[in-house]
């Protein structure tokens, strides 16, 4: 009888999908109190970006120890970007439900806000995910500067952001239709997209001699002594 080879191409591809379900599910779950969908979402990161640079990685390990390593910081940039998000899509409600010569405006500013935020958000919960910051605030600056610096890949993001909500105002029948594989496996499969896009910004990063958020583990006191 023909031995199952585990490590060929079709396997890894099916054992990469279901870590793919695993970490939508645990996703999904830790964004539900909603305060707590920015550590989530970071969790989610820091799986998809050891899969994108194709680490050694466990995904409800890696996930869970990201979530509470940083939740402050990334519970803070969740409240800054869901602040912003709030903003522009008031001042594009306000813009469309009025007809004055200031409303061009107000939409502008308010479709660029909500681009920024996407922007920032995408590199911002990627970057806090796999290097250390103090705080909120290095995270934001250092997100604007690559969004800037890698003006392809940061595209690629807000279309893996964008195409699912479009999708929803365009073609809501296609939406329904599409809704049970995308809570099955579209916010890790988007994730996924924009870390593999994010890769080599962060490979050059990494390259630099940028410090990375996995902590060194402390030698044994007998190694030492040693």
């Amino acid at each position: 009888m023909k031995k199952t080879n585990i490590d060929s191409p079709f396997y890894r591809t099916m054992g990469k999908i279901g870590d793919l379900l695993f970490a939508n599910l645990l996703w999904l779950v830790c964004c539900l109190p909603i305060v707590t969908a920015g550590a989530s979402t970071l969790g989610l990161f820091t799986v998809v970006n050891k899969m994108a640079a194709k680490e050694d990685y466990t995904v409800h390990t890696d996930f869970f120890k990201a979530f509470k390593r940083d939740f402050k910081q990334s519970t803070a940039l969740w409240l800054v970007l869901l602040l912003a998000g709030f903003a522009a899509l008031t001042g594009l409600r306000t813009a469309t439900a009025q007809d004055t010569p200031s409303t061009g405006i107000l939409a502008a500013a308010s479709f660029l806000l909500l681009v920024l935020a996407g922007c920032c958000g995408s590199w911002g919960f990627a970057l806090l995910a796999r290097f250390t910051y103090p705080g909120v605030l290095p995270v934001l600056a250092d997100s604007g500067r690559m969004t800037l610096a890698n003006l392809l890949p940061t595209v690629g993001n807000l279309a893996f952001l964008a195409w699912f909500p479009l999708l929803a105002k365009a073609a809501p029948a296609w939406f329904v239709y599409l809704l049970p594989l995308w809570l099955l496996i579209g916010g890790a499969g988007s994730a996924l997209g924009m870390a593999s896009l994010m890769r080599p910004a962060f490979a050059q990063l990494e390259k630099a001699g940028r410090k990375e958020e996995e902590p060194e583990e402390e030698p044994d006191t007998e190694d030492s002594v040693q």
